[in-house]
């Protein structure tokens, strides 16, 4: 995780570096201010993009170049595989928006690091995660003492747990919630399964150890799966707190370009990319916006 974030800071000096290296018309030439985003001077038309390469973020990274440029934009982006760095970088300004997680994720993480400067700037999309088996078609024909792979963090390590109990193969403590939940809200598990906690990026490898494993959708999907006939269970999204989101610096809510940015998340050339995709999988949210 050090090597990616020095990675990450480096990769974005040298785009700051380049831009600051070219030369300006002199003042009395009558040229108009180079854009200062720190002065509020002029405005800012770069904006630097932190994506994880989990699902599909970096195959959008064209579409959103594109939309962008329609409005006199420049995307500038690094596409990661740590799910630690981008809210702390945009955090510490060394850079501008990410586009990697859910809300619920985004909320446990920024109380648990105490981070002050990152918030949520618009939803984007919902996929439902499900549990899948490379051994068996359906829950009917696991063994009890199976292996279910879950993620370890505490936004999601209840999702899998929510959805054994949904289909009555466990029961949980009364009144838990879906991002609160973990092994030791289980009250009653008959068939004796046993869990095994990965990162959440290491979940499609551990699918290969396990007799049931968790996967996100868009994981699913990149690995050949279809969430809605190819899952032993899947969510349905109601009520789910598991909503993807574009977080921003504080400082940029409500500025032009983060505007830009949501415009172009919201295009239809983004959402024909992700229909072709997810099909009815997936959900946009784009009302949520207009809230």
């Amino acid at each position: 995780m050090r090597k990616t974030a020095l990675f990450l800071i480096f990769a974005f000096s040298l785009m700051l570096a380049a831009a600051c290296g070219q030369q300006q018309p002199p003042a009395s030439a009558g040229a108009s201010p180079a854009p200062d985003s720190t002065t509020g001077k002029g405005e800012d038309k770069v904006i630097r993009h932190i994506m994880s390469d989990s699902g599909f973020n970096g195959d959008i990274v064209n579409i959103l170049k594109k939309e962008l440029a329609k409005d006199g934009y420049t995307l500038e982006h690094v596409v990661v595989n740590d799910i630690i760095q981008p809210n702390k970088m945009v955090n510490d300004k060394q850079a501008d928006s990410n586009s990697f997680q859910h809300e619920a994720y985004f909320d446990q993480f920024v109380a648990d690091h105490g981070l002050k400067n990152v918030t949520r700037a618009f939803y984007t999309i919902f996929t439902p995660s499900g549990l899948y088996s490379k051994k068996y078609k359906s829950f009917k024909e696991v063994p009890d003492g199976a292996t279910i792979g879950i993620p370890v963090d505490p936004a999601n390590n209840g999702r899998a747990l929510f959805m054994l109990r949904d289909l009555g193969l466990l029961k949980l403590k009364d009144g838990v919630d879906v991002i609160h939940t973990t092994l030791k809200d289980i009250t009653d598990n008959p068939h004796k399964f046993k869990f095994k906690e990965v990162d959440q990026l290491m979940l499609q490898r551990t699918l290969d150890d396990v007799d049931v494993g968790f996967l996100f959708a868009g994981t699913a999907i990149q690995i050949g799966l279809n969430p809605k006939t190819d899952s032993l269970a899947v969510e349905t999204g109601e009520g789910l707190p598991y909503k993807s989101i574009v977080a921003v610096h504080k400082d940029l809510v409500g500025t032009p370009k983060i505007k830009a940015l949501q415009k172009a998340y919201e295009s239809q050339a983004v959402k024909d990319f992700y229909k072709s995709k997810y099909g009815d999988a997936i959900q946009f949210l784009d009302d949520l916006n207009k809230k």
